[in-house]
């Protein structure tokens, strides 16, 4: 087979996980949304068994993907619902949905009165990020309309830390702390959880009730972060969960003029070069400087399936393309989530569960 070959390495994710419920002393909610940022979900799902908590993900239609792989553990969907059809394939599910405005909790409502239904939510606020959530002013009128719906039941609130910086974090902590003392007026037993990987990696104070780890779990420190606490880093000694492979296609003399698309190249014939079975079709950027490993002998731009290179190798040889995601992001420009969700786009998986 010439697909681009990603091996997952499932004990490291389940490592890492543990890792940090160990470093917060919290319940783990994994992160699995987008196939678990391109690792495969329902193998993750599987592999963190016994370690994690529950599970969250974006689309009530990723809920559905892992519910059986998640053997009965509570799954969060991320995005709230838009229609009575979402609310309801949740509920009848028993997934836990999110609630972030009034119209979102009015809808969630009707949705169980009309049909005799619980749902259960948690309540998503907005505390900087402007993506999701509501403001503190309409948090009381979205409880007191859910508080009259029994059928619903809010089982917590949480946010999203936004910014690279303890300043900034602090900030979103401080205005989450008013939005669970408003939540916790209606619904006392309500568990609060704020700190993602990077809240998780600033200390305790920002992960509240249960710590919630998305890019973490796949081995790597949130892109940008500042002010992290080293020995909180030191302690977790994350393990990378992906590493990409691509097949050596063809190889050849340099003759005539061109390497793949891109310039007329000033190399005397006779140099020469292979071609990796691997273009933007695959998920990486089609520019020559696309970060990927070994991108320095890149000839000219990716074609959509191939990236011609000098050098030599064997045919059929795979060689590395991807092995640190953050090292590839920083070369293109990028970040890390993009390069993990694109990178396996077409790509055949090869998982060590050991």
């Amino acid at each position: 087979m010439q697909k681009v070959l990603a091996k997952i390495y499932l004990k490291n994710i389940r490592r890492n996980a543990q890792a940090f419920g160990r470093l917060t002393g919290r319940p783990v909610c994994a992160v699995v949304k987008a196939n678990a940022y391109g690792h495969g979900a329902e193998e993750v799902v599987c592999a963190l068994e016994g370690v994690v908590s529950c599970f969250a993900v974006s689309l009530v239609s990723e809920a559905i993907a892992i519910r059986t792989a998640a053997c009965g553990k509570d799954i969060l969907v991320l995005t709230p619902p838009l229609c009575e059809e979402e609310t309801l394939v949740g509920a009848r599910n028993g997934f836990v949905l999110t609630v972030g405005d009034l119209a979102t909790a009015r809808r969630v409502a009707e949705t169980a009165e009309k049909n005799r239904l619980p749902v259960r939510v948690h309540i998503k606020t907005n505390t900087g990020m402007n993506r999701y959530g509501t403001n503190v002013q309409t948090l009381g009128r979205i409880c007191t309309h859910l508080k009259a719906h029994p059928l619903v039941r809010v089982e917590g609130v949480y946010s999203h830390i936004y910014g690279n910086t303890r300043a900034q974090a602090e900030r979103q902590r401080e205005r989450f702390m008013r939005m669970i003392a408003v939540c916790r007026d209606y619904y006392p037993e309500a568990i609060a959880h704020l700190g993602a990987t990077y809240g998780a990696i600033l200390g305790e104070k920002f992960v509240f009730d249960m710590t919630r780890i998305g890019i973490g779990l796949y081995g790597y420190l949130p892109d940008g972060a500042r002010d992290l606490d080293e020995k909180r880093v030191r302690k977790l000694d994350l393990k990378k969960g992906m590493a990409v492979y691509a097949t050596v296609a063809a190889k050849r003399k340099y003759v005539c003029g061109g390497a793949g698309y891109g310039k007329d190249i000033a190399k005397p014939t006779g140099e020469r070069l292979i071609t990796c079975r691997f273009g933007y079709a695959d998920g990486f950027l089609r520019t020559k400087e696309n970060g990927t490993d070994g991108s320095g002998d890149n000839a000219n731009d990716l074609c959509m399936d191939a990236c011609v290179r000098w050098g030599n190798a064997p045919k059929g040889e795979r060689v590395p393309v991807m092995t640190d995601a953050a090292e590839t992001a920083k070369k293109a420009g990028t970040i890390s989530y993009e390069v993990l969700c694109a990178a396996t786009r077409r790509a055949e998986t090869e998982y060590d569960y050991e």
